[in-house]
């Protein structure tokens, strides 16, 4: 007589098999999902940190100059920040490969449609606004607020007057809510002269 599995033990291993696969691709998909979820959020934090990297080196290169509109008439101001148009503009010094350029650029930081850009010029007074090179650092900031320090007070616009217009704010606080989060920059930009004409 001939031995074999019975139509019984056949099911039953069948169902064992299935319950060991359905719970093997249950963990594998959990564990494929947990995999995505943490690289993205190294990726948002790779483009967090590049981004407070780029605005501090920026900020601490600063150029105390005047600086000139684009029609060639200047601005009673070496630095403007204000929360209504929610941008930054100010000129940096930015290394050059050529050395037949200025390494003095203009560098604009702004929110527009929930982007946090970098604009950098190719010159320290700009003739063309559609000559520049443009960066989004963070692409899902839903609010800005810019603040500036002097004087041991906090303002919201800059320059906040004639004294203050040939000065660089002693502190930018940046406060952005990214992806539902809140963030806060603090930023130095190291410079301990003013302008003199």
């Amino acid at each position: 007589m001939k031995k074999g599995f019975t139509l019984v033990e056949v099911l039953t291993a069948l169902i064992i098999m299935s319950m060991i696969i359905i719970i093997s691709s249950n963990i594998l998909q959990t564990s494929l999902e947990t995999e995505r979820k943490v690289s993205t959020r190294l990726d948002e934090k790779d483009d967090l940190k590049f981004s407070s990297i780029l605005i501090r080196r920026d900020l601490r290169q600063i150029i105390n100059v005047p600086l000139i509109d684009f029609n060639g008439d200047i601005l009673n101001a070496s630095f403007i920040g204000d929360n209504t148009s929610k941008s930054l503009t100010f000129n940096s010094q930015i290394k050059n490969i050529n050395n037949n350029t200025s390494p003095i650029k203009r560098i604009t930081y702004s929110l527009k449609d929930n982007q946090f850009t970098r604009k950098q010029f190719y010159a320290s007074n700009p003739y063309n606004l559609s000559e520049n090179i443009e960066t989004v650092l963070l692409s899902d900031v839903s609010e800005i607020n810019f603040q500036f320090f002097f004087k041991d007070q906090w303002y919201s616009e800059w320059p906040i007057n004639q004294t203050s217009e040939r000065t660089i704010p002693k502190l930018i606080k940046i406060e952005f809510i990214d992806q539902d989060k809140n963030y806060l920059w603090l930023i130095e930009p190291n410079l301990d002269y003013v302008f003199q004409k």
